[in-house]
């Protein structure tokens, strides 16, 4: 292709896809309990659930440079183009690392275009923008129409979660400034992102499963035209059952054209804990 396509593993993009569209994934880090993990490479998600109960020290860290450079490199031999688009730079500094190794990798290979693009949201939202670029790349597109279509994107899509508690979120400063309150009414916060903010906002709560999930679906019809065509991914973390539930009151309620079902990546599962989510365009 003549652009090549880098996203993160906090897009949670099916390896299929992954692979139908040859989109290149930069492993985010995970550090549980002294030891380092490169996710979903060195931890896979069922494997992460085996050590949650274990958790006590942990956290995460955008990939060193030495992850993009070598990235860089093996694009650079077929491509002379090449877009990233990466996680809220607000949520995490993968796209910052990226941009100093650009710097590093341009100052030897200054025949290469790198683009890289802050996605202003996560998980299956930014999948959505990830794979309408790399659709454009194989039908062709420069790099400035390729760019062109992640402008247009990214303030389409939307996702919604619902959690079973805000203290991962707290303990990592990564939650909305509301949190505390929710935290200790103990009842299921609903965060995510809708407004094109890049920023985790609290969207509010619900009491047990079956109502929060018809809180979700609510909610997106502040966002979406039920009579419309809709983009949806579903994302569950450690109840698939969870997941089915909430995909078959989303199918139920909306005209879904495209339709995925995916586990949270273990980076995304150690900042938020169990959770269901959906994201959305139309």
């Amino acid at each position: 292709m003549a652009v090549a396509v880098v996203t993160d593993t906090i897009c949670c993009l099916e390896q299929e896809l992954v692979d139908e569209f040859d989109i290149s994934i930069v492993p985010i880090y995970l550090t549980i309990n002294g030891k380092e993990y490169r996710d979903r490479i060195e931890l896979t998600p069922d494997e992460f659930w085996k050590l949650y109960p274990e958790l006590q020290e942990y956290n995460t860290s955008a990939p060193p440079i030495a992850e993009y450079l070598k990235v860089f490199d093996q694009l650079s031999k077929n491509s002379k183009e090449i877009a990233c688009i990466f996680v809220s730079k607000n949520l995490s500094a993968t796209a910052e690392a990226a941009i100093q190794a650009r710097q590093v990798f341009l100052n030897d290979h200054p025949d290469i275009k790198i683009e890289i693009i802050d996605s202003r949201t996560a998980a299956g939202a930014q999948a959505f923008i990830v794979l309408e670029m790399a659709k454009a790349a194989k039908a062709g597109k420069n790099l400035e129409e390729v760019v062109a279509i992640a402008h247009d994107m990214i303030p389409r899509v939307r996702y919604i979660t619902a959690l079973e508690g805000l203290k991962r979120l707290i303990k990592i400063g990564r939650a909305p400034k509301t949190a505390y309150i929710g935290e200790l009414f103990q009842v299921k916060p609903i965060i995510g992102h809708v407004n094109n903010t890049g920023v985790v906002e609290n969207l509010g709560r619900g009491r047990g499963t079956e109502k929060t999930m018809l809180k979700m679906a609510e909610m997106m019809e502040s966002y979406v035209d039920r009579t419309k065509p809709v983009h949806v991914t579903i994302h569950y973390t450690n109840s698939v059952e969870d997941g089915v539930r909430l995909k078959d009151v989303i199918t139920s309620r909306f005209n879904v054209v495209e339709s995925h079902f995916t586990p949270y990546s273990p980076v995304i599962c150690l900042a938020i804990g169990p959770a269901t989510s959906v994201a959305f365009y139309s």
